[in-house]
């Protein structure tokens, strides 16, 4: 699970489209009433990419047309900018920067999704190889530009800001550029680093992706995708499949343990490098600098969350190994399916499921629902799984002048429907904030899960309050706790690991029982007692490629859960007059930060209060599943 996408947000020019996200999958049952979903044809809308309105094929003689013109256009901008940079043209430099910025974005989204899908394909391979070095290549001369406008008086592009409101538009991006001006080097040495960027932070991700899609796991009498066997270790029907997909899955990469440990050394030691090279304070830095968020906010968040441990992840783990009929939980029961009832699991349809979403944002908003309809028909998803498309889910902005592209991999099964609802909620995420200028339309990471968690919130309400039957309820109350142990939980114990190992790299070169001790330990502190681990853990930290992407970009799960949480709140207060704001604050892009979005809804994110606040809204819903179980199944 992974952010893949050649996504090396430097302060230039972003030379990817998007954050690519992974959704967290939840099992639900029992839709019926006003949601029960009706049979229809396979193939009411289209599930594959239409990636025409980049370019017909990867071969087209215009890719080779826009490149050269495009080099060309970069050469022109240095030889006009650089070293004649001022306050006054800063304006105009900027508007051609953001230009060119379509223009790379425009290459490198189509040679990246089209890869995605063909991972196994030596020519789609190549091509997406061969595009990033020449974005590399390029944006090495970008970064003078980048350098030089880092000398400017930034109290006289402040002042210029007030006065001039189409520059105006540009000033996050401008802050942006001088909040990395303490960590930048020289223009020669920026342009030396960011040439061999390909070669090792990018290079070392790519061979992890490529390893693992060709890994080849035994598994019940055949030979099984990293998707595919991650599908059976979560949601396996039985205690026999989850165990013995787990179990496949740490063997598939002990057996590989060369190739993941070299990845791994050399992500952490690249990523020590550069950061003893620009001084960053700790690891962490650049992420922080990056989402443009504070080390104290996010350490408080951080520091909330782990004195819940016991109050919400042990204490749930305790109720579902008693709902499971269990003394403890396995490893491999995490994910597992709370079945209370006879009934076999349903498989939808993707048309069953995509309709189901659309009710849904229909029911909240007509705008949301607007665009959800045009992802559907206009060929905005790639929606099955096959071989050589990489596992897991996300959606990709693409660029300001085309759409959202949003990958699934749809098994049928009932926990898609949030999947889905979250990948939707990207994509109505990146397509309202795509009226901002290219420079300023991404909003930062910590802020890119809002729209999806709420989109998984606001179906899974929608789901709950449809069903009567108690043991059902239970089950998909469960179903949603598991997502939320996931999300906030997991992925914290994601981050502390990171944490541990970057600091421990430091130290020595890692090895396989290094990585696998502060694996254990990390996810032992989180499960707690009431879940046991056992050999079968071993190796599982080879598949996160989060880790190898995008360092320390998964705090940003935990941080969006629980803002939601407290968007959520006020949703509730405030019905219909939340929407209409909530689609302004989506609409922003990169043009507010974390706390301005959070001031709109009166929401303080640097106080612990806020983040207790939003952890016991989730200790309510283990309440609430406590009592419900007290009353049906406990006495």
């Amino acid at each position: 699970m992974a952010l893949n996408r050649f996504n090396k947000k430097n302060f230039s020019i972003k030379l990817a489209a998007a954050v690519v996200v992974i959704a967290l999958g939840f099992v639900f049952l029992g839709l019926k009433k006003e949601i029960e979903m009706k049979e229809v044809v396979r193939g009411k809308y289209p599930s594959e990419w239409d990636l025409r309105c980049f370019y017909d094929s990867i071969d087209s003689r215009k890719v080779e047309i826009d490149k050269g013109a495009l080099s060309e256009r970069i050469d022109k901008f240095v030889s006009e900018y650089v070293e004649k940079l001022s306050v006054d043209n800063l304006p105009l430099a900027l508007y051609e920067l953001e230009e060119i910025d379509k223009l790379v974005a425009k290459l490198v989204v189509y040679f990246s999704l089209y890869y995605q899908t063909r991972i196994k394909d030596g020519t789609a391979s190549a091509a997406y190889q061969s595009i990033c070095e020449w974005c590399t290549r390029n944006d090495a001369k970008l970064r003078r530009f980048v350098v030089e406008m880092q000398h400017l008086d930034y109290e006289e592009i402040k002042k210029k800001l007030e006065k001039d409101s189409e520059f105006f538009k540009y000033k996050t991006y401008i802050e942006e550029v001088f909040r990395f001006k303490k960590y930048t080097l020289s223009a020669p040495e920026e342009s030396v680093i960011s040439r061999l960027q390909v070669v090792t932070n990018f290079a070392w991700h790519e061979f992890h992706e490529g390893t693992l899609s060709r890994i080849n796991f035994p598994f019940d009498g055949k030979v099984c995708t990293l998707s595919d066997v991650i599908e059976m270790a979560n949601c396996g029907e039985t205690d026999e499949i989850r165990e013995n997909a787990t179990i496949a899955l740490s063997r598939g990469f002990r057996d590989n343990s060369y190739a993941l440990l070299s990845v791994f050394n050399n992500i952490t030691l690249s990523h020590q490098v550069h950061g003893d090279i620009r001084k960053y304070e700790d690891p962490e830095s650049y992420r922080y600098v990056s989402d443009n968020i504070d080390k104290q906010t996010v350490d408080m968040m951080l520091s909330a969350i782990s004195h819940s441990y016991k109050s919400i992840c042990h204490r749930y783990h305790k109720i579902k190994a008693r709902l499971l009929g269990k003394r403890k939980l396995k490893y491999w029961d995490r994910c597992s399916r709370v079945k209370l009832c006879d009934t076999k699991e349903t498989c939808y349809t993707y048309e069953q499921v995509a309709d189901l979403v659309l009710s849904v944002f229909k029911n909240f908003s007509s705008k949301f629902y607007q665009i959800t309809q045009r992802m559907l028909n206009e060929g905005w998803v790639d929606a099955y799984p096959k071989d050589g498309k990489i596992s897991g889910a996300f959606s990709c902005r693409g660029t300001v002048d085309t759409h959202p592209f949003i990958l699934l991999n749809f098994y049928g099964r009932v926990r898609d429907i949030l999947t889905m609802a979250h990948e939707f909620g990207h994509g109505i995420h990146q397509t309202l904030s795509a009226k901002n200028p290219q420079l300023v339309c991404d909003p930062a990471l910590n802020i890119s899960e809002t729209a999806s968690l709420f989109a998984e919130k606001l179906t899974h309400k929608y789901l709950l309050s449809a069903e009567d039957d108690p043991r059902k309820k239970i089950e998909m109350m469960c179903s949603r706790l598991d997502d939320v142990m996931s999300t906030v939980f997991r992925q914290v114990a994601f981050f502390k690991f990171e944490q541990k190992i970057h600091r421990l790299r430091r130290e020595k070169e890692l090895s396989i029982e290094d990585l696998n001790g502060v694996w254990r330990e990390v996810l032992s502190e989180s499960l707690g007692e009431d879940v046991e681990l056992d050999s079968c853990v071993d190796n599982l930290w080879g598949y996160v490629t989060h880790f190898t992407k995008s360092p320390f970009y998964v705090y940003s799960y935990a941080f969006g859960c629980l803002f939601v949480e407290g968007l959520f709140t006020e949703y509730e207060k405030q019905g219909v007059d939340f929407v209409t704001k909530y689609e302004e604050a989506l609409s922003c892009g990169n043009t507010k930060s974390y706390r301005e979005i959070a001031e709109m809804f009166g929401i303080n994110v640097d106080s612990i209060e806020f983040w207790n606040s939003a952890l016991r809204g989730i200790e309510k819903e283990i309440d609430d599943l406590e009592a419900l179980c007290g009353q049906v199944l406990f006495n």
